[in-house]
């Protein structure tokens, strides 16, 4: 019985070496301590106060008149007829990363390779001054098929 037992143990050893395999090199590992020193108080510790949150710039801020900096805007260029690659491009160089893209058909087909689709319609319209927070739509269609 024991020499069965060890005998499984060895088989068990050479199929774990076996399915592992050993590295040609050995692995390195660097440990790196730190050390924890406290800081010596001179006051209460500072607390996350609503006076210490900078001010996110909001579409309201931007002629409302109130304190603080306007949110940056971008004048919306026209991009239907335009391969939609290229139109989300141009837009993320104005800083406009918000987009929904559609497909112009309504069978709510996915662009998977925005290189392949033309541009049919976009919102908001060409010369629009609006916030780079603003979702610009733009409805798709694949390359060899028509506008609606």
């Amino acid at each position: 019985m024991k020499r069965r037992f060890w005998g499984l143990v060895g088989v068990a050893m050479v199929s774990l070496t076996a399915c592992t395999g050993s590295p040609a090199e050995p692995a390195t590992v660097t440990v790196t301590e730190t050390e924890e020193v406290e800081a010596e108080s001179t006051g209460p510790e500072p607390t996350m106060t609503e006076e210490s949150v900078p001010e996110q710039p909001t579409t309201a801020d931007a002629g409302s008149g109130a304190t603080g900096a306007a949110e940056q805007t971008f004048t919306m260029p026209a991009v239907v007829g335009q391969n939609l690659q290229d139109a989300q491009d141009l837009l993320q160089t104005m800083d406009s990363y918000v987009m929904d893209q559609q497909d112009a058909t309504g069978l709510e087909r996915l662009a998977i390779d925005d290189s392949n689709w033309t541009v049919c319609a976009q919102d908001p319209a060409p010369g629009a001054v609006v916030p780079i927070s603003t979702v610009v739509t733009l409805a798709a269609v694949k390359l060899d098929e028509t506008c609606p």
